[in-house]
């Protein structure tokens, strides 16, 4: 309905344009012929439709309803104002309806094609079908077309266009009133020249015909067709598909080398198509007989351009990864250089700490202790010496933090491993103890406590360490907890606090940023022991931080 409400539109609107060039009488004369065949017209069910490159000439094969038979039918769009813009140019009131199964336009000869499928056995003068075809003869007076017929047998057919000629399947009838196959023909090559032969490599094949798909209720239902031609024809810029006799395998039919193969199914053979198609118009895969030395030549320094092209590419981006290989490693050789600084400057602080002032204040709480004063004086003595031992306190988790006293030992060029749970154990017994929020330390039933090098059990404290510090100044939690499981050769640390959390977005900026050397700090340590961490967190759901560690070293 869409279909015919739109041709109709159409055919009104070159009805107008057509009569603002006419005289007055022309436009009577013109208007009684419109009417007339307008009406003829809207009695038709459209079928097929093609137009010229200029759009100045369609032809439409339509069924006629009241007549039961088919019609096809010319639209001239204002390139002879005298002719009749609408007229029958096909009407065989002795076929049936459904008669003209295909109707294209050739933009190698500007001619049209239609082909008719049945004929009238007793009157072999009305044998009409066969392949038509409608040249446009640009004249100054009538006729501006003219129609030739090539009689065929009787039967279906469907014509295709593409870059290389135009195409028609046509059934093949058997003198038994049945079609049980259909040949290809090629009507037309790309230089526009009239040629109508079947290429001998699809000459003893047999492909599906028309009227057994039609009439066959078991149609491949994951095939698309817009048109019922589609289930057995189709073509593509440089291939035609056709449907094998037996329903269900296809052949591809390569219009240029003309090869014809064979394939399982419609989708493997439509691929192959759409593949073939992309190498002729790169140029990949030619002919080189329908191509001139000169085209031969461009394609060949086309080709060495490509490949000189391509080559500095591919040294420019080997160099590229070399160098930020080189520059990854001179980055971890840095980190590793710059952390071990910084442990042995801590230790040596620690140690200074220790040594010096907490001892000197331990002598001055005994000395405070062991005074003689009066009973109103001994309040503020207890005091001083409360006062003394709270710094004692303070600056022993002062040591603890710069230098963990597991850790301290190997500070000092001993190259031995070092057992990690208990290290951990320690450290949150002394973060629960400072800060008073509960911190639960667990490990995987069967877990086999790994000892690791020196270097990474540094690394693995410092990172945990910085996770319950900003827990402690940031997270504002109740609850902390620390859990160990070991896949495989991978260690697995998960961190985890009750706390605000934060937007994820600004987590991944300041990991990117130089101001917040403490989550910059716990990357560049994982990277530079060959693990990873992950944080995983959003606003007011806490937060969790993956740590992951290869043991291949572990023992």
């Amino acid at each position: 309905m869409i279909k015919r409400i739109f041709f109709e539109t159409a055919l009104i609107l070159f009805a107008s344009l057509s009569v603002f060039s006419l005289t007055q009488a022309e436009i009577e004369e013109f208007q009684d012929s419109w009417n007339s065949q307008k009406n003829e017209f809207l009695k038709s069910e459209v079928r097929q439709c093609a137009g010229n490159e200029n759009n100045t000439l369609f032809l439409m094969a339509a069924d006629n309803v009241d007549g039961g038979h088919s019609v096809v039918w010319a639209f001239h769009a204002g390139e002879y104002n005298k002719d009749n813009r609408i007229k029958p140019i096909w009407d065989k009131l002795s076929l049936s309806c459904n008669s003209i199964k295909s109707l294209v336009f050739s933009p190698f000869s500007n001619k049209f094609y239609f082909s008719s499928a049945w004929a009238v056995y007793d009157s072999p003068e009305k044998n009409t079908q066969g392949l038509y075809i409608l040249n446009q003869t640009h004249s100054e007076t009538p006729p501006y077309i003219t129609l030739d017929h090539h009689l065929m047998e009787v039967g279906e057919g469907c014509l295709l266009v593409n870059k290389t000629g135009v195409w028609l399947l046509h059934d093949v009838f058997n003198g038994d009133a049945s079609f049980q196959s259909s040949r290809l023909y090629k009507i037309e090559d790309e230089k526009g020249n009239f040629v109508f032969q079947i290429n001998p490599a699809t000459e003893k094949t047999d492909f599906l015909s028309f009227y057994n798909y039609e009439h066959n209720t078991k149609k491949d239902k994951a095939i698309i067709v817009k048109f019922i031609q589609d289930g057995v024809f189709q073509s593509t810029d440089y291939t035609l598909l056709l449907c094998d006799k037996d329903g269900a395998s296809w052949w591809l039919y390569n219009c240029v080398n003309k090869k014809l193969k064979k394939y399982e199914s419609y989708w493997t053979v439509k691929k192959k198509a759409l593949l073939i198609d992309k190498r002729y118009e790169l140029g990949i895969w030619p002919n080189l007989n329908r191509r001139n030395a000169l085209q031969i030549i461009l394609q060949i320094i086309a080709l060495i351009c490509f490949i000189f092209t391509a080559s500095i590419l591919i040294i420019k981006l080997v160099h590229k990864i070399k160098h930020d290989k080189n520059t990854s490693t001179i980055l971890k050789e840095r980190n590793k250089m710059i952390f071990d600084i910084q442990e042995k400057e801590r230790a040596k602080i620690s140690r200074d700490i220790h040594d010096s002032v907490v001892q000197d204040i331990r002598v001055l709480r005994l000395e405070t202790e062991n005074l003689v004063v009066d009973e109103k004086s001994k309040a503020r003595q207890t005091k001083i010496a409360d006062l003394a031992t709270d710094c004692i306190i303070k600056l022993r988790n002062i040591c603890y933090n710069l230098t963990p006293a597991e850790l301290a030992n190997h500070n000092t060029g001993d190259s031995s491993k070092l057992e990690l749970i208990s290290i951990i154990n320690s450290l949150v017994q002394q973060f629960s103890s400072r800060t008073h929020i509960p911190c639960v330390f667990k490990v995987e039933e069967g877990f086999e406590y790994p000892v690791l090098e020196k270097e990474k059990t540094q690394n693995l404290f410092r990172v945990i360490q910085e996770s319950l510090t900003n827990i402690e100044k940031h997270s504002y939690a109740t609850q902390a907890s620390i859990f160990l499981k070991k896949d495989g050769n991978t260690l697995f640390i998960y961190i985890t606090d009750d706390g605000i959390g934060c937007n994820p977005n600004e987590l991944d900026k300041k990991l990117k940023s130089k101001e917040h050397l403490g989550l910059r700090s716990m990357k560049d340590r994982m990277e530079l022991i060959g693990g990873s961490i992950e944080f995983f967190t959003s606003q007011n759901d806490g937060m969790e931080i993956k740590i992951e560690l290869p043991l291949e070293d572990a023992k």
